[in-house]
């Protein structure tokens, strides 16, 4: 009885929507009806998309028969069975590197899906194989039908769980769509403290904090995920982060809310903590410091952190 009550706590913990009546059952339904993505009204309308704004889907929610609500991500393709790249020489520029669809960075909990135009741009250009903005020189971007699906998934369920309830939905054609050149790239943020003087994260300070950004790696774009390493010179470890250039308040991602700082150790070499934001600027402080370098990996969509001492960088 008491195996059955722990287990029944670790469930809950994970998924608020599993029970303890039975172990293995949760109350969700696993969804088996994908038709719940709607054709917009306009779909037979052209989408210019360097001018377009954004894009508008509705749908349903799936039938998982739960009132939490699932997450919704968009799958852009050029194909509309979602599994071959295209062929015509015209637009792809690799076949080695094209994908047979590409989930672009938005997501929302909201049935009713405005999906950035930029984003749409940025999963066709995945579709044709371009990694680099630059490969654009000279050659025409596309202009065709687009196919779009949406994942329901709960970003809180990992392994086999997260697998049992996630389903793709009916798949929506935009017959004429004109896109431009744009390809996702990493994102950034950066690194303020004391090891470059504590300098107001602003757009007039640009240059100093070009040395100071954490980067999503290229396996990683849209993760939320970024990771740098720095020098951090004797008596120096004392930072937040910022996520923009906009001055101390509105982007700062930090210990806590307070602008105080949490003192923190490190065990083994490691930190791994917590980081809370926009407009958290508690900062991360280690009394005492030893200069050393410092791998630093934040990731701002589970709200933590990991700080490792590591060998100097050449």
């Amino acid at each position: 009885m008491k195996k059955i009550f722990l287990l029944c706590a670790v469930l809950l913990a994970a998924v608020s929507f599993v029970s303890c009546e039975d172990n293995t059952d949760p109350k969700a339904k696993q969804p088996v009806n994908k038709d719940f993505l709607n054709t917009p009204p306009l779909a037979n309308q052209t989408y210019v998309l360097e001018t377009a704004g954004s894009v508008q889907f509705t749908c349903s929610q799936p039938d998982y028969d739960v009132a939490t609500p699932p997450t919704y991500a968009v799958q852009v393709s050029l194909d509309p069975e979602f599994s071959k790249v295209i062929s015509d020489s015209k637009y792809l520029y690799s076949a080695e590197d094209a994908l047979p669809y590409s989930e672009v960075a938005y997501t929302t909990t909201h049935t009713t899906l405005d999906v950035p135009a930029r984003d749409i741009a940025d999963g066709i250009s995945a579709c044709l194989g371009y990694t680099d903005i630059s490969q654009y020189a000279g050659r025409e971007a596309y202009s065709g039908p687009v196919y779009v699906r949406v994942r329901s998934f709960f970003p809180s369920l990992t392994g086999d769980l997260a697998n049992l309830y996630s389903i793709e939905s009916n798949v929506v054609t935009l017959p004429n769509v004109i896109s431009y050149p744009s390809v996702r790239q990493p994102g950034w943020i950066y690194l303020v403290g004391q090891p470059n003087g504590w300098n107001e994260p602003s757009e007039s300070n640009a240059a100093i904090y070009e040395d100071w950004m954490l980067y999503e790696p290229d396996n990683g774009i849209g993760t939320q995920i970024y990771v740098g390493t720095f020098f951090i010179p004797d008596g120096q470890f004392t930072m937040r982060f910022y996520k923009e250039l906009t001055g101390w308040d509105a982007d700062s991602y930090g210990s806590q809310k307070d602008d105080n700082a949490v003192d923190i150790e490190f065990d083994g070499g490691k930190y791994s903590g917590k980081i809370g934001g926009p407009g958290y600027k508690g900062y991360y402080n280690v009394p005492g410091w030893t200069a050393n370098w410092v791998k630093f990996t934040v990731n701002l969509k589970a709200g933590s952190v990991d700080f490792e001492i590591v060998d100097p960088v050449e």
